[in-house]
């Protein structure tokens, strides 16, 4: 069954999707009977899995407000917010029907660049480890019921005209998925949603487009008896839609070679799966930059595909990168060893340099001298007329009805011009004359190409505690770089060098292959002492090039605001490495008992 238009003008910014007109909204009812069943010995689900308004997109979490600098804590705490924040977005839609819903993979192009699949509820393993884990958090009962939920949800997103029950949670299924898909020279984002009653559906999609305020050219779909299929764009929507059909009908993403190769080495019970052409993306690259896509392709062809799941103490990542060519970041399989024999540091990193860094390092250079390089050096030597005292201050008068929006067009194409000269020759008192704003390319590799040859193949380590006053404590610090041949006081000097021969602080130590530094107040025991990392390192790759352990338990207690509402969180653990050929890896995410 097809919708009618709806012909209202569309309000919103044509080149991003409508508010609320796609993605399953949060929130689900959950029927009294039937219940699935649920092995012996597994959580049930407790009594209201909610979610405060919000927590459906995933954020950073904000910036301390004490004053204090953004140290390596708060980055730490927006990855781990990303992760955490995908499971909450999955339990924000959780609902208990036996009814999963046909695999959305089979209703998009096989063309598909990018696609994104939320399954909540893929085994009876998974659901009551989700629903455990994030009743742990106190912001997930506020509360009554998912009707409250979903009236919040879209009050916060700004759509009026749709009733939760009855446009949302009488026909939304379990399993959904979202592609981006080019056609006819345009984006498009194709959305396929699980549904079990087709009557409800078309209503309820009629309903959430009319409140969106778009027509049919921008936001087309059709109704099946299991799913509903959607395509959003900012024209030619309809027939983006019929196009999609007819092509997934021939060749969907499922059985596509590219797709099907890497969904089948995640596991089937994962929450949220994620799946990138990477080709696809240095297509992008050209069309945002406007320069060759070559330099991106070099750098990294191929797919990648990431997949969410929950296990017994949190939630877990796993990530493998298929690339055209081998991975160039190669591992070692005694890497975890020597992460777990470091102390137990509130932070900590390893990482091992493969022996070809050297040529890893040029194609980074090259990489970066195409796009902001050469031709940047080029463009930048090529000066204008710098402004005048008057036109400088009439610049700066013009700026500000520019960006107060107040300017009147001819204006406008006044302050451009002067804009344009400025930024290209500034002014006769401060002129840009013969600057170049490129980097100088030889000094950087001939610089690197020192560092790098002396540490091909060698083991990096360090560690900290946690301290409020200072971020990290700078008697807990343990820096480590055991090399391969007996140059450590070369490499000692080639960083002094970078220091501008400021000496390193008193405590490094070169002695023949080893560069070390111990602070006067190192923690005590190791991390394989630590049950969380022993876990963790059981479930890394094999063959590791970089691991990272952070306490995010001594996080919270030295940094309480800026962990609020994460007091659950335990640790988060990184590690990367390869497997036959693919860079692969997993982060884990524990939680609290």
């Amino acid at each position: 069954m097809s919708s009618d238009a709806t012909p209202q003008p569309y309000p919103g910014d044509p080149n991003q999707p409508p508010p609320g007109a796609y993605g399953p909204p949060p929130g689900a009812y959950q029927p009294q009977q039937p219940q699935p069943y649920v092995e012996a010995g597994a959580p049930q689900q407790p009594p209201g899995a909610y979610v405060p308004p919000g927590a459906y997109t995933p954020v950073p979490v904000p910036p301390s407000q004490t004053g204090r600098g953004r140290g390596p804590k708060v980055a730490v705490a927006a990855i781990l917010s990303v992760v955490l924040l995908a499971a909450v977005g999955a339990v924000v839609l959780f609902k208990f029907v036996l009814n999963q819903g046909p695999d959305p993979a089979e209703s998009f192009p096989a063309t598909a660049s990018m696609y994104v699949e939320l399954n909540l509820d893929p085994s009876f393993d998974q659901t009551p480890k989700l629903i455990e884990h994030l009743q742990k958090f106190d912001e997930l009962s506020d509360y009554d019921d998912t009707g409250e939920l979903i009236d919040a949800f879209i009050e916060e997103s700004g759509i009026e005209g749709v009733d939760a029950d009855e446009d949302i949670n009488s026909w939304l299924g379990l399993r959904h998925g979202l592609a981006t898909w080019e056609h006819d020279g345009q984006t498009y984002a194709v959305l396929s949603l699980a549904s079990t009653d087709a009557d409800a559906a078309e209503d309820g999609m009629a309903q959430i487009r009319g409140a969106a305020g778009v027509e049919e050219d921008q936001f087309a779909y059709t109704v099946e008896d299991d799913h509903v299929l959607a395509v959003i764009g900012e024209t030619g929507a309809s027939d983006a839609l019929t196009a999609a059909q007819t092509e997934a009908a021939d060749e969907p993403l499922a059985t596509s070679d590219d797709y099907s190769e890497a969904r089948a080495w995640l596991d089937d019970d994962q929450l949220l799966v994620n799946w990138i052409d990477m080709d696809a993306v240095s297509d992008l690259a050209e069309m945002t930059t406007g320069a060759e896509s070559d330099a991106v392709e070099d750098l990294y062809s191929g797919q990648v595909i990431y997949g969410l799941s929950a296990f017994d103490q949190g939630f877990q990542l796993t990530y493998r990168l298929f690339g055209d060519t081998e991975h160039p970041w190669t591992g070692t399989d005694g890497l975890m060893d020597t992460m777990g024999a470091l102390p137990a540091s509130d932070v900590a990193l390893a990482a091992y340099v493969p022996e070809n860094i050297d040529e890893i390092t040029s194609s980074w250079l090259g990489f970066f001298e195409e796009f902001y390089g050469v031709e940047a050096e080029a463009e930048a030597t090529s000066v204008g007329v710098p402004l005048t005292d008057a036109e400088y201050t009439e610049y700066l008068e013009l700026q500000t009805q520019y960006y107060d929006g107040t300017i009147t067009a001819d204006d406008e194409t006044r302050y451009l011009e002067l804009d344009d000269r400025y930024w290209s020759a500034g002014t006769e008192d401060e002129p840009f004359v013969e600057e170049s704003y490129g980097p100088d390319f030889g000094e950087i590799e001939s610089v690197l190409g020192d560092f790098t040859g002396l540490l091909a193949g060698a083991t990096l380590t360090g560690g900290a505690n946690f301290m409020a006053d200072e971020e990290i404590d700078p008697d807990s610090l343990h820096l480590g770089a055991l090399l391969t041949e007996d140059n450590a006081d070369e490499l000692k000097d080639v960083i002094d060098s970078w220091t501008e021969d400021k000496p390193l602080p008193e405590g490094f130590e070169a002695d023949g292959s080893e560069l070390s530094y111990t602070g006067s107040a190192i923690a005590d025991g190791t991390l394989a002492d630590d049950e969380r990392f022993s876990d963790f390192a059981d479930h890394a790759p094999g063959e590791c090039s970089a691991i990272a352990w952070v306490d995010l338990a001594r996080a919270g207690e030295e940094f309480p605001e800026d962990f609020a509402g994460l007091e659950p969180l335990s640790a988060f653990a990184w590690a990367h490495g390869a497997v036959d050929g693919d860079g692969t890896g997993v982060m884990r995410l524990y939680l609290k008992d």
